[in-house]
């Protein structure tokens, strides 16, 4: 269900940057940008792993006062488990090809 389209809204692509912070303290694992049936691209969207698992941040702004406030929200909850599940998938397809990648040259 959380891979189909929700509203007629698909996320076409996903493109992942793996950008692991572990080693500084922080749980970003990667950023990903999509594109919304090939019309609308969102940036800057976290990977994040937590002990609950890996869950997504969508792009945040800093006010003026030190808060950080969303930038793109989701208001349905099924097109955020969409927008999860293909940015998960792609990050675990991601990460599965690099372990190989590092396990053959050994």
């Amino acid at each position: 269900l959380e891979r189909l389209p929700v509203m007629n809204i698909e996320v076409t692509d996903v493109k992942i940057y793996p950008f692991d912070t572990t080693g500084i303290g922080g749980n970003v694992k990667a950023v990903a940008t999509i594109k919304i049936n090939d019309v609308l691209e969102i940036k800057d969207i976290k990977i994040l792993y937590s002990n609950n698992g890996y869950f997504i941040q969508m792009p945040l702004k800093k006010t003026r006062t030190g808060d950080f406030v969303p930038i793109v929200n989701p208001l349905s909850r099924d097109l955020y488990l969409h927008i999860r599940r293909k940015i998960l998938d792609e990050y675990k397809r991601i990460m599965e090809k690099y372990e190989k990648e590092l396990t053959a040259e050994r």
